[in-house]
């Protein structure tokens, strides 16, 4: 996993001891043409823009909680970079174009039928660098926080 400035993150450290909100964002983009039929319906490959909005509206409430809210994609990290500077949110966005975390971490993945590889949409509660909550292929992105936001509190 790397910062949008390239540079490797030490992922043990990174998790130690942290209370995090990590949203995993799809970011098909151009691929998605190329999704496979039992995909091109699914609820949630797109709003990843709307995702990480809403996120950042209810950024305080997460914060108030003890929570730190951070975006990881599978794009690398010219494109997150880009993604990142487009949004202009407030948390933190990370690339794992190498998919470090998905064995890690259990993550749902899928392919589209041009060979990318990409994290399905999902958001995981981690406690003292535990995870405690995990919501897998969320279908409405626009709502993932105040949705989470409810389990939590």
């Amino acid at each position: 996993m790397k910062n949008l400035n390239g540079e490797k993150i030490e992922l043990k450290k990174f998790f130690s001891g942290k209370n995090l909100v990590i949203i995993f964002l799809p970011k098909v983009g151009k691929s998605a043409k190329f999704l496979p039929d039992e995909l091109k319906n699914l609820e949630g490959l797109t709003g990843c823009t709307n995702e990480c909005k809403a996120y950042e509206n209810e950024l305080d409430k997460f914060k108030n909680l003890g929570f730190e809210i951070v975006g990881v994609s599978s794009l690398d990290t010219v494109q997150m970079r880009e993604f990142s500077q487009n949004l202009n949110v407030s948390f933190e966005l990370f690339s794992d174009d190498e998919f470090e975390l998905e064995e890690i971490l259990e993550l749902e993945t899928f392919k589209t039928l041009d060979g990318a590889k990409f994290y399905h949409r999902q958001t995981l509660v981690l406690k003292d660098g535990n995870v405690i909550k995990r919501f897998n292929k969320i279908a409405k992105p626009e709502l993932d926080a105040k949705n989470l936001l409810a389990e939590i509190l």
